[in-house]
């Protein structure tokens, strides 16, 4: 499902100059400086399991994630990214339908070319990738045996056997990233309660995209009941009307059915 844009007048509303939240392009695409990319606890901790990871120029690690968790989000932070403090990087990635033995040698050779300048290279492919390419590319490892010219960084389900690091994410760190967001798109003084925001980050239900839906759906309710701050009393008088409208939805497919 498409996350909603707010309309003009339900920006203006909440004294927001851009949106909350915006659909997370392709992981090969870099993030833009006036980009949200909100970070939450868990997605620290994956940023320095794989700063680790690259300082010890590790071939191949996996990202174990599920769907919501925010990680195409995470990786084109990466991809923004000229470098550690003290590792200079280059940085490629690509969906796992669009990685084969082309695209994998053709990484080698610009991470070979990068080594000699002290420049280490990071190659994210997001998904599950062709088996055929990996077990080519963990036998490229071995022409490199001391030090490999490259990190490649596959994020998905936990189908790996090597150097790894799950990425999750809580409920409370969904509410944190809904504060962040708001503050980020403009909103000077809270219009939002800590404990709305928690309660909207248990509809999510760990899902950072579902957590961007249901903040538009919230801010954009809000804005046409001309709620001055959404609390717990808000969420709940939404949660009503919402559980009214489906069964009134479900009555009239019901009938039309019939």
């Amino acid at each position: 499902m498409p996350i909603p844009l707010l309309s003009p007048a339900d920006q203006s509303h909440w004294g927001l100059f851009r949106q909350p939240f915006a659909d997370s392009p392709a992981v090969n695409v870099p993030s833009r400086p006036d980009e949200f990319l909100f970070a939450s606890a868990e997605q620290s901790q994956a940023r320095i399991w794989l700063e680790t990871i690259l300082r010890n120029k590790v071939g191949i690690a996996k990202l174990n994630i599920c769907p919501g968790v925010g990680a195409t989000t995470w990786a084109r932070q990466w991809m923004a990214t000229h470098g550690l403090a003290d590792l200079p990087l280059d940085v490629m990635g690509t969906e796992a339908t669009k990685f084969d033995h082309d695209v994998c040698q053709q990484w080698l050779s610009i991470a070979r070319s990068n080594r000699p300048l002290g420049i280490h290279t990071l190659c994210i492919v997001d998904g599950t990738p062709d088996q055929a390419t990996i077990q080519w590319y963990k036998q490229s490892l071995k022409l490199d045996p001391r030090c490999s010219p490259m990190t490649l960084l596959l994020m998905g389900p936990e189908t790996f056997s090597g150097v790894s690091h799950t990425m999750s994410v809580s409920t409370d760190s969904l509410a944190r990233c809904l504060a962040a967001a708001l503050s980020h798109a403009g909103q000077l003084r809270p219009r939002m309660t800590e404990p709305a925001a928690q309660l909207i980050a248990e509809w999510a239900n760990g899902d950072y995209r579902q957590l961007a839906f249901w903040t538009h759906v919230v801010l954009a309710w809000g804005a046409r009941e001309r709620c001055q701050q959404i609390d717990e009393r808000a969420i709940h008088r939404l949660d009503q009307q919402r559980q009214a409208w489906t069964s009134e939805t479900a009555a009239q497919r019901s009938s039309a059915a019939a």
